[in-house]
């Protein structure tokens, strides 16, 4: 055991895997939020990949990987600076990091809902909050929706 543990030791490759893994074994208590921030993330680009399709007629895969990364990149490292400040608190019954995740993935789910509108404009469930989403849907456009989504 001691002589793998030696050849591991020996190589910036087995260095690396065992950083990589303790910083996993850190963050796994909480490995939930994370995977839901993420998850909001992708669908969002999924809905907004499908708006640049279908109703735009872009092909916005370079711009939308970029913003996609950049949501993940600050996402993830404001849900690591919250985990580890509630971590330096107290070391069990983490809160802050759920509400932290939530308020993120509800940002996602915001976005998310705007992109859906402009694909099936009459869907039940998001026609709801149309009348608040007009803002969103009109940037998404770039033009005004005034005329086009009425609040029937």
């Amino acid at each position: 055991m001691f002589s793998k543990l030696e050849t591991v030791a020996g190589s910036l490759l087995g260095w690396l895997l065992a950083a990589g893994a303790a910083v996993l074994n850190f963050f796994l208590p909480e490995m939930y939020a994370f995977g839901v921030v993420l998850v909001a993330i992708m669908l969002d680009a999924f809905f907004g990949l499908t708006v640049a399709l279908y109703t735009r007629k872009d092909f916005a895969l370079s711009k939308l990987g970029r913003i996609t990364l950049f949501k993940i990149s600050a996402y993830m490292a404001s849900l690591c600076l919250v985990f580890m400040v509630e971590k330096l608190v107290h070391d069990g019954g983490f809160i802050g990091i759920k509400i932290a995740a939530a308020w993120a993935a509800a940002c996602e789910f915001w976005s998310m809902s705007a992109s859906i509108l402009i694909i099936w404009p009459d869907a039940p469930f998001f026609k709801i909050m149309r009348r608040h989403l007009k803002g969103e849907i009109a940037a998404k456009l770039g033009k005004d929706i005034d005329d086009i989504l009425s609040d029937k």
